[in-house]
């Protein structure tokens, strides 16, 4: 059809902060962060220098634990970045801020959950359910 769109990256710039989906080493530990309309309570630094941060009211390992660990990172510097999408139009001059979503909400533009969510059991998710290809032998 001929269609093209201007994207911009958010790279380098205070976009993710402006928008509630990168954060501060500070945030973390005052308990700043507001993700996803929620407020998370602060971090906790265990076992000294470059410790893991864990999130006080969670008493078992959750997917960032195991994400953190396969990115080669920890579970802090991970959730510094949350997973976050913006779309703006421009008229006149004047940019306009049309829509925002966060979290689960971007299911709809990762194209494979699209076709999980029609299978007879949906994503019939337990734990980390999926693998990057070269590690299809491992489990």
């Amino acid at each position: 059809m001929g269609w093209t769109f201007p994207w911009a990256s958010s790279f380098g710039s205070d976009f993710n902060f402006d928008f509630s989906v990168g954060f501060t080493q500070e945030q973390q530990r005052e308990g700043g962060i507001e993700y996803n309309y929620r407020r998370e309570a602060a971090w906790q630094l265990r076992g000294g220098e470059g410790a893991v941060a864990e999130i006080p009211s969670r008493s078992t390992p959750d997917g960032a634990t195991t994400f953190a660990a396969m990115s080669g990172t920890d579970v802090a510097t991970y959730t510094r970045e949350r997973p976050g999408m913006s779309a703006f139009a421009i008229e006149d001059g004047i940019v306009y801020h049309t829509y925002s979503t966060y979290s689960r909400g971007l299911d709809g533009l990762w194209g494979m959950y699209q076709w999980l969510d029609r299978a007879p059991k949906g994503r019939n998710e337990t734990g980390v359910w999926w693998r990057r290809h070269d590690e299809y032998d491992k489990r």
